[in-house]
């Protein structure tokens, strides 16, 4: 499985502009950063990526779009923990598998 380490680029959003992330990982887990080294994640419940605290090992929206200055409190570079990384991996494994299974089922 090969992976993407710091690819810039341009991501749109349902309520603003296409916004420039820095995006890195794999198909199963990915990340995104801001130009400046921020932890950005989207935000369904404002259409926009946000910045991101990592709270209990988990990024949580701060509700500040990227496009503003980044809120107190928020660390260039975090990451979010091992067990929150490996949890989220499997459960998209898991939803690809369901997803792939259903599909041999229709044909």
């Amino acid at each position: 499985m090969s992976g993407i380490t710091g690819k810039r680029v341009q991501l749109g959003q349902e309520n603003g502009p296409e916004v420039e992330l820095i995006v890195s990982g794999t198909h199963l887990y990915a990340t995104y950063e801001t130009p400046e080294g921020f932890p950005a994640i989207y935000d369904d419940s404002i259409g926009l990526f946000a910045y991101a605290l990592v709270v209990d090992g988990e990024y949580r929206s701060t509700k500040v779009p990227v496009t503003s200055l980044p809120p107190a409190g928020v660390e260039a570079h975090a990451k979010e923990s091992d067990e929150v990384r490996a949890s989220r991996i499997r459960t998209r494994e898991a939803q690809m598998e369901s997803q792939s299974h259903r599909n041999q089922t229709k044909e």
